[in-house]
């Protein structure tokens, strides 16, 4: 073998592993866990993280065995990434417990699982196998736990001539396995094929062809960049989950080879380099990465930033950064420590920034992040979100994306990628795209454009279309425009639906499950007002206008108002217009964390049966409870009219803001 066939060498591994327990104290006993229920046979349900439920797996480990509906979970047990779990437990402990689980599981799957005779189909190899232990995907991420926990237990007696023999004659059997079905690079699931194709090529660098395997790998790892990267820097499923992913994908080998003596090209690193531009627009000032499509709410995108600055030597990325325990697994206890000292002060980009090839909008000031996705579904990992936008305000999210929760197919899989679990329109109850599968979408998808982008000292505005509801028998077209405020806390929503005949329309609001939601007004124009409005109303006179609903966030501090107004083809219309009723309620909804596991929120509905052209406008105006009183603003007029011009005059103690808003153009007086 080559003198470098892994990322750290044995020194470096206790090294890390002593540092891991020191820094990550309850990830390194999370990590204890899992190797000794593994040691037990006992495993928990991939990707959730979940440590209060343990799936037994039989004696031997039944690697097929699957007690769900989702394929997903035989898939994830065969990628035995718990193999990894084993070998730092051994490096913490030096317990040869866990290295007799990590040999004995890796006999079991291959006396279990040997190479399928004849071959498969292609579809069925490379994509769709079931229950699938030799999926192209599946193979390519296993040989890369096989190798790792190897390397991690390398100074084990157990680990003799005799397995390692073992262990090679199974990787050859993998690498003639990922050379004989090569999966379309168009897909992000060719890059793990690669990435795992390459690395057996270093680490058993020894076989006649592992110079082939690893060109090929090389060469196809290229062409995975070629036909996923697009101009912008964006991976091509545009989710953040699958963007952030594909960092380490396609970096991890580029590392290797640049370790062991076969580097990549130097353009692959450049672009490589290209992807951080957008995983750092996506960071909010928590930290964390806003959620698109299939990906999930607990995304650190500054770790990926670091992790991304070591695989490329550049310490600007690696200051940006924030270093992780992928981070100290890969780069040994030195570097981590040198990094994690010198990242204590690096602050989150305040600037905003566009994508507008893509249709991604990111609008910032301190403390505020708002994202809008005016961009194309992105494929099977993409959801009915056009238009959607999320929204982060001093210390808390207020209106969300839902996250992924699960690829089996049923009612979950659609609710969670369903228009109506996003914080845009739905008209007639249907989603803006049909929905056919788990990972299929009816043709045509919902298409958007970018009508106007604005950005000023005082304001944001961003302002596009979608053709998803063109497709109904009366086609309707929807436009939004969101306008942000920086130096007066404001969020402007107007949409407008251009229709001929009836339609039912809902805005939809996704709140963070901290918020306490409260309706304060009813469609009832008979009924009176709630008289506890928690709102501070200093010096309030009577045209002041009552918001219609109360969000609270009692564990920041933090609350807002929402105030609507409607405008339909003819003339004004109020909230209370008996012909044209604006249904304002708080219902259930969901959201997800991260895989497998969800929790309940509320979501806030505006609703309306209108017949025409319509338009819903809506103010958000966030309050801060630990900053001065006279910075809460009141809104003394709101108006909407079929011209889709909107006016909003707010005051304090000390100003007045007024705002104007149509189709064209827009103006902010602040006196």
């Amino acid at each position: 073998m080559s003198a470098r066939t892994y990322y750290l060498n044995a020194d470096e591994l206790e090294q890390a592993a002593s540092a891991y327990r020191t820094y990550y104290p309850q990830q390194a006993t999370d990590t204890l866990q899992i190797a000794d229920q593994a040691c037990l046979n006992l495993f928990m349900v991939p990707y959730t993280n979940d440590l209060t439920r343990w799936i037994p797996m039989g004696d031997p480990v039944d690697w097929l065995y699957n007690p769900s509906l989702d394929p997903e979970f035989t898939w994830g047990i065969n990628r035995h990434w718990h193999m990894l779990d084993l070998g730092k437990a051994y490096l913490m402990t030096g317990d040869e417990k866990y290295v007799e689980t990590y040999i004995r599981h890796f006999r079991s799957w291959c006396v279990q699982n040997p190479p399928p005779e004849p071959p498969m189909p292609y579809e069925e190899a490379t994509f769709f196998q079931l229950p699938g232990p030799w999926r192209l995907l599946e193979t390519g991420l296993r040989v890369q736990s096989w190798i790792s926990a190897y390397a991690y237990m390398q100074r084990s007696e157990q680990i003799d001539e005799a397995f390692t023999a073992e262990l090679l004659v199974a990787l050859e059997q993998h690498a003639v396995y990922l050379t004989s079905y090569l999966g379309q690079t168009e897909i992000n699931h060719a890059m793990m094929h690669m990435q795992g194709l390459f690395m057996i090529g270093v680490f058993y660098s020894e076989h006649p062809r592992a110079p082939y395997w690893r060109q090929l790998a090389t060469e196809r790892l290229q062409l995975c960049q070629y036909h996923q990267i697009g101009e912008e820097g964006i991976q091509s499923e545009l989710t953040t989950h699958y963007h952030d992913a594909s960092i380490e994908m396609f970096g991890t080998p580029y590392l290797l080879g640049r370790l062991a003596g076969f580097p990549f090209p130097t353009a692959y690193g450049q672009q490589l380099h290209r992807m951080t531009t957008f995983t750092l627009a996506m960071i909010r000032p928590d930290n964390r990465s806003t959620a698109i499509g299939d990906s999930e709410w607990v995304s650190n995108g500054r770790a990926r930033v670091a992790m991304l600055g070591g695989i490329l030597d550049d310490e600007h990325l690696l200051v940006r950064g924030e270093v992780s325990p992928d981070f100290l697994w890969m780069f040994g206890a030195e570097t981590f420590e040198k990094y994690k000292a010198l990242q204590q002060t690096e602050l989150v980009d305040v600037e905003s920034i566009d994508f507008p090839k893509t249709g991604y909008y990111m609008m910032k000031s301190p403390g505020q992040h708002l994202f809008f996705d005016a961009a194309p579904m992105g494929g099977a990992h993409g959801h009915a979100d056009a238009l959607n936008f999320e929204w982060y305000w001093q210390r808390q999210l207020l209106f969300v994306d839902p996250g992924r929760y699960t690829y089996e197919e049923g009612y979950w899989r659609h609710y969670f990628k369903s228009t109506a679990a996003h914080n845009t329109i739905m008209i007639d109850g249907v989603d803006q795209t049909a929905y056919i599968s788990t990972q299929a979408w009816a043709e045509p998808a919902a298409a958007c454009q970018t009508l106007r982008r604005e950005k000023h000292t005082n304001y944001e505005l961003v302002d596009a279309i979608h053709d998803g509801y063109m497709r109904l028998d009366d086609p309707v077209q929807h436009r939004r425009w969101l306008v942000m405020g920086k130096q007066v806390p404001l969020l402007i929503v107007v949409d407008w639906m251009d229709a001929q005949a009836e339609h039912e329309v809902h805005q939809r609001f996704q709140l963070h499950p901290d918020a306490v939601a409260r309706v304060m007004t009813t469609t009832d124009s008979n009924a009176e007002r709630p008289s506890d409005v928690n709102v501070e109303l200093t010096d309030v006179h009577e045209m002041s206008i009552v918001p219609a609903v109360q969000l609270d966030y009692p564990q920041n501090e933090l609350s807002a108002r929402m105030y609507w107004a409607l405008a339909t083809s003819g003339e004004q219309s109020s909230l209370e217009d008996p012909d044209h009723k604006l249904h304002i309620v708080s219902e259930e909804g969901w959201v997800s964390p991260i895989y497998g596991q969800k929790q309940p929120t509320s979501i806030i509905d505006a609703g309306i049966r209108s017949h025409g052209a319509i338009g819903i406008a809506t103010v958000v105006i966030p309050d801060d409870h630990r900053s001065d009183p006279a910075n809460v603003w009141v809104v003394d007029k709101l108006q909407f009219n079929s011209d889709q011009g909107l006016e909003l005059v707010l005051y304090n103690d000390t100003s007045q803001l007024q705002v104007r808003v149509n189709e064209q153009q827009i103006s902010w007086n602040l006196s």
